[in-house]
């Protein structure tokens, strides 16, 4: 047996050129018009009801504090992680922080929200409200109502809603009057100088939760350093109303100024409070101390001390009144080491008294405070469990431990010093020996008597300065910038919208077009053949008219209509390709893509110059030619071929179509029509017929679904195979090209039916990637289409993006 080789058509790369895109345009530019005026309308609908929106922005400075410096034990802190400086980063998160938030949506009953109808959307009211609408009980749910102002006494309350549920309610109330309603208590307060001015008008006013309503500005609200190292802070807040976005952000800024007021009093008023206490202690002891100086010279009866007391005294005055500053000192030393050692007050903050003279001492608890003033913030905003509050804690003890420590050393300084001022005081004693045990007596009490005298003093000036500090205290901020902004929105962006729409309306034809061309798997004209195979075109026969069968004959000789033109155009093509050939044989993939009809015209028009035509009804098994032409003998090709007749004149119609077109019928239906065609009076017949005709047309059944047509194809002479455009799937053509390049039809060419008018088309430019299989179907007698078509179609997004073919 022999083997021939298959051959395939190379795949052309897919290329879509302006031009292409241009006449898609052009040929459904209606459709073009109407989504982009469509869409341009949506978006303007939009634009409309859409409120704009308006942006403002407020510059802080945060300050650092002067009298703060930076000790080893802050820079310490920065090294391991600790917020440094003025941290910045801080202030920048607690501005927006959900507690300092909530406190402005209270002031400012942000809760509350009043719109008014404006065109197609709600425009936000604000500030110059005509009233206000105070809810006295607690919150039942989402809230609204419409209020309408009547006159200058009352408005009337209706469409009210609680969580969606709307209950039938409407109600005339007087202003400053309270009104039980289901959603509770609610008091109407007027603006009289807005009224006038919204009379008649319907005002939606809506209630929300704290909760949400703290949310929402927060949504609002960006907080931001200007520089990574500067201490201006940015505060951004966008809202559709230019006069609550000023709101906010000027509330915003009190209350955080509020706040760090706040928390510097309460270092101020902690240390008024131990001085206090300390005075209460201090107050008792000299009390005490007097007491017992009066009661030993009412016993001893002692009015002055003696003179020679006063020459010892003074060589050890200096060192006794050193002695007594420094017991002084190590009293309050030593009580602040009590209070830092305690660990039942590890969370408060150490009284910063300036007795202590040690200034790094000093410099180490105003760290100390100002870290744990961080820290109960944080703790306030995200909880203990945040791990730079836990990181915070870690340093507040090592920090703690340090002052206890640094303490420690000052008090050893404080008793060394002590130590050489008493030794000089017992030197003076010494010298004194001989004063009666009376006098050296009274001389002690006194002294501890100054000592208490001077610490109480020391603690009244305290006081006092603590005093002054809670009546002077200012926050660590400064207002660079007011809320300022353009009264331009920033969104919505009209025209980029526009223009997105318009672009969208453009697009969305284009994109169904394009995907209606990408699921279309039908031969869609001239230029998928042409690509797909190396077949000749001879001819492109325009759609008939609806209505029209196969058999209806189209052309005439006084025509000059498109199809006759194409048919005229497809007999000179046909002299062009194969000149002298006489037997044209039609077939097709399957039934029904009109090889009956293009035969039956051709006849007609080849008749037409004159030329002798017959149509050979070859197809024995359906008979379609033979059925359209009248005949209703059962003797024709298949009577001739099993040698019943052998005059052919007795088997042809003359005239049927034309004077002169003749037609040979098939004749009745044998039992075996592929063995009956491979008879050799099939030759017989052919040479016969070549006597009497010039040309002879075969009308032959679909080359793929039985072997009938390449068994007749062998007397053919140019086999002329009829594809009808959108009912072939493009997927045969592979096929064709398989058959064209094996030579299994004689001179094989194409001629495409039923060519739809290009300005009909929904697409442009042909040739795109597939996977494919087949699937041959069944066909009823008039040739109607019956097809069952099983195939793999490629998914959506690989027809998309496939450039090539197979």
């Amino acid at each position: 047996m022999e083997t021939k080789k298959t051959t395939t058509s190379s795949p052309k790369e897919n290329v879509i050129t302006l031009r292409d895109i241009v006449e898609l345009f052009l040929n459904n530019w209606y459709w073009f018009a109407a989504s982009a005026v469509a869409c341009v309308a949506m978006a303007w609908i939009y634009l409309s009801a859409t409120p704009p929106l308006y942006q403002r922005t407020a510059v802080m400075l945060v300050k650092g504090d002067s009298q703060n410096s930076q000790n080893d034990i802050s820079a310490m802190w920065e090294v391991s992680g600790g917020l440094g400086g003025s941290g910045v980063e801080n202030e920048v998160y607690i501005l927006r922080s959900y507690q300092i938030l909530n406190d402005v949506v209270q002031r400012l009953h942000l809760d509350v929200d009043y719109t008014i109808r404006d065109g197609l959307r709600r425009d936000n009211l604000f500030g110059d409200l005509p009233f206000e609408v105070r809810f006295l009980d607690i919150y039942p749910g989402f809230t609204e109502l419409t209020v309408s102002i009547i006159n200058e006494k009352g408005v009337r309350i209706s469409q009210l809603e609680i969580d969606g549920n709307a209950p039938s309610y409407e109600q005339v109330v007087a202003f400053n009057d309270t009104l039980s309603t289901p959603a509770g208590r609610i008091l109407v307060l007027p603006h009289a100088e807005s009224i006038p001015h919204y009379q008649g008008k319907e005002i939606r006013v809506t209630r929300s939760d704290l909760e949400s309503a703290t949310n929402a500005v927060m949504a609002r609200i960006q907080t931001s350093a200007l520089a990574s190292q500067s201490t201006l802070v940015n505060i951004i807040c966008q809202d559709v109303n230019i006069a609550r976005a000023d709101a906010i952000l000027t509330s915003i800024l009190q209350v955080y100024n509020e706040t760090i007021v706040e928390d510097k009093n309460r270092i101020a008023s902690n240390t008024a409070r131990f001085i206090d206490e300390r005075i209460v202690i201090i107050s008792r002891e000299l009390g005490d101390v007097e007491n017992k100086l009066t009661t030993f010279k009412q016993e001893h009866r002692i009015v002055d001390i003696n003179s020679n007391a006063n020459l010892y005294l003074q060589e050890g005055s200096k060192a006794k009144e050193e002695s007594i500053q420094l017991e002084a000192q190590l009293n309050v030393v030593e009580f602040v080491k009590n209070y830092v050692t305690d660990k039942t007050r590890s969370s408060d903050l150490i009284p910063n008294v300036s007795g202590v003279g040690d200034v790094g001492v000093q410099s180490q608890i105003e760290s100390y405070n100002e870290m744990m003033l961080q820290r109960n913030r944080l703790v306030t905003n995200s909880g203990e469990n945040n791990p730079v509050v836990q990181n915070m804690n870690r340093n507040l003890d090592a920090m703690r431990k340090t002052i206890a420590g640094s303490i420690d050393n000052y008090v050893r300084t404080i008793r060394l010093r002590l130590q050489n001022a008493r030794k000089v005081e017992n030197k003076v004693n010494q010298n004194i020996e001989n004063i009666p045990q009376q006098e050296k007596y009274a001389l002690d009490v006194m002294r501890q008597q100054s000592i208490k005298e001077t610490l109480y003093t020391y603690l009244l000036q305290k006081r006092e300065e603590t005093a002054m500090q809670l009546a002077v205290t200012e926050a660590n901020i400064r207002v660079v910038e007011a809320p300022f902004g353009s009264r331009l929105p920033v969104a919505p962006k009209r025209m980029m919208i526009l223009l997105a729409a318009l672009v969208t309306g453009l697009v969305i034809p284009f994109v169904y077009f394009r995907l209606r061309e990408f699921w279309n798997t039908g031969v869609r004209g001239r230029k998928d053949v042409e690509d797909m195979t190396t077949l000749p075109v001879l001819g492109e026969i325009p759609a008939r008219k609806e209505g029209m069968g196969d058999g209806q004959i189209v052309v005439s000789e006084n025509k000059n209509d498109r199809i006759t033109e194409a048919f005229r155009l497809l007999r000179a093509n046909l002299d062009f390709m194969n000149k002298g050939a006489k037997v044209l044989m039609f077939t097709s993939t399957m039934a029904g893509e009109g090889k009956t009809f293009v035969s039956r015209n051709l006849a007609v028009i080849l008749a037409g110059t004159g030329k002798k035509v017959v149509l050979v009804d070859t197809d024995i098994r359906k008979r379609t030619q033979s059925k359209l032409s009248g005949a209703k003998c059962k003797e024709g090709v298949s009577t001739f071929l099993s040698g019943i007749y052998t005059d052919i004149s007795e088997l042809i119609i003359p005239a049927q179509l034309h004077p002169n077109v003749d037609v040979l019928p098939a004749g009745s239906i044998p039992p075996n029509p592929a063995e009956l065609l491979m008879s050799d009076r099939l030759e017989l017949l052919i040479a016969e017929l070549k006597k009497h005709y010039d040309y002879i047309i075969l009308d032959n059944v679909p080359a793929l679904v039985v072997a009938d047509a390449s068994i007749v194809n062998r007397v053919a002479e140019i086999t002329m195979y009829v594809i009808r455009e959108g009912i072939l799937d493009r997927r045969y053509l592979t096929e064709l090209e398989r058959l064209h390049r094996e030579k299994k039809f004689n001179n094989m060419c194409v001629v495409l039916n039923d060519v739809k008018d290009k300005g009909k088309r929904y697409g442009y430019g042909y040739g795109y990637g597939y996977g494919y299989g087949y699937g041959y179907g069944y066909y009823t007698e008039d040739g109607g289409r019956k097809r069952k078509h099983v195939s793999s179609r490629s998914s959506l997004l690989k027809r998309l993006f496939n450039k090539k073919r197979i």
